[in-house]
């Protein structure tokens, strides 16, 4: 896909007319028709704008063969894995104190995983309906 599909598939996921985006960027709405006709670039500055609106990464909005990646997306997964690790080390050390069992572990683990998943993705929800 080149810049100018992506842009408009990203507009047209996120429910945005030309105008809007157009506005959101500061940019006129012939700019926006200009980049999704793939008859222009826009220049670095509202690349990055673009990029942070639809929490893409650069590389995968710039390079053609790549498919749009979500900087969200990966950082949510970061976030539970970092909870499921905080999760068993309490696990571990709760089965240290004699405070436990070894199913214990797994069930701190698992459940600090699925918390912080579940935490960053309500998170992520609120941060995108407040953008609109």
């Amino acid at each position: 896909m080149t810049f100018g599909e992506k842009l408009k598939a990203l507009r047209v996921k996120e429910e945005y007319s030309q105008e809007q985006l157009a506005a959101l960027l500061h940019v006129s709405r012939q700019a926006v028709t200009k980049w999704e006709s793939n008859a222009g670039m826009p220049d670095i500055e509202n690349i990055k704008a673009v990029a942070d609106l639809f929490d893409v990464t650069l590389d995968s909005l710039l390079r053609e063969e790549e498919e749009l990646e979500t900087t969200d997306e990966s950082r949510c997964w970061n976030i539970s894995l970092a909870c499921a690790a905080i999760g068993f080390v309490i696990g571990f050390l709760l089965r240290e104190m004699d405070v436990g069992s070894s199913r214990m572990i797994g069930m701190c683990t698992l459940g600090a995983g699925l918390v912080g998943w579940a935490l960053y993705y309500i998170a992520l929800q609120l941060r995108k309906t407040n953008k609109r």
